[in-house]
């Protein structure tokens, strides 16, 4: 009789490698999960640093412009179409030169709204504030 017990307790039962596997795929089922998430996240990661790149990258065309002389227009950015539209805000004012007299220029502060575009699909947009510029007067010897 003794023998029979120490047999049967020698390895394991089908209920016993049955729990064993739940118990597994428990825990393997969490991890797939949590790994989903990961690459979840490191894709919308990327996404949004495409994203700002690209917005660094219209942002240095539209910087080198003057909205009061070019209110709204179009460059390229590689295959990539940079579209703004300023509007008014302030101004125009008479410039002034450091000693307080009236400079060659008018001056005025723009919302500068810039889309880009690709294919005619809007990539990114976003809205920057920025001072335009006009030469009304000649300097006087």
């Amino acid at each position: 009789m003794e023998r029979a017990v120490t047999a049967r307790a020698r390895g394991f039962t089908l209920l016993e490698a049955i729990v064993a596997l739940v118990i597994f795929s428990i825990g393997a089922l969490a991890l797939y999960q949590w790994q989903a998430t990961n690459l979840r996240t490191l894709a919308r990661m990327e996404d949004r640093a495409a994203q700002l790149a690209l917005s660094r990258d219209a942002l240095e065309v539209v910087r080198k412009l003057n909205p009061m002389l070019e209110p709204r227009g179009e460059r390229a950015l590689g295959d990539r179409t940079v579209a703004w539209r300023a509007t008014e805000i302030d101004g125009p004012r008479t410039g002034r030169t450091p000693a307080g007299y009236p400079s060659l220029f008018d001056l005025a502060l723009y919302d500068v709204e810039v889309s880009v575009l690709e294919d005619g699909e809007e990539l990114t947009r976003f809205t920057v504030r920025q001072a335009g510029f006009r030469q009304v007067r000649q300097a006087t010897d």
